[in-house]
């Protein structure tokens, strides 16, 4: 009995990449709000506000003509950066 010989085919070429993976924090310049500036904060405890601010801050109003109050925040100075959870991975194509 004779054992039959897988044959092997190597490849010419391989793609091959990397896949990064992290998370990244930044940290923004605050900005005060004038809670008389903000009908719909009038009335409210400041627990309620930091709620209301955070489920809506997309669609207030901000203090500056034709932005949102979450574009007025993107666009302050940022004053910390951090990485963390690098990790890589190869992939083949």
């Amino acid at each position: 009995m004779t054992k039959k010989v897988k044959e092997v085919t190597t490849p010419e070429t391989i793609e091959v990449r990397i896949v990064e993976y992290f998370n990244t924090m930044v940290v923004r310049d605050s900005i005060t709000l004038t809670i008389s500036d903000y009908p719909e904060l009038q009335g409210k405890t400041e627990e309620e506000i930091k709620d209301y601010i955070k489920s809506n801050y997309g669609d207030m109003n901000s203090s500056i003509e034709d932005m949102s109050l979450y574009d007025e925040l993107i666009e302050q100075e940022v004053t910390r950066e951090k990485i963390t959870g690098e990790e890589n991975e190869i992939k083949f194509e």
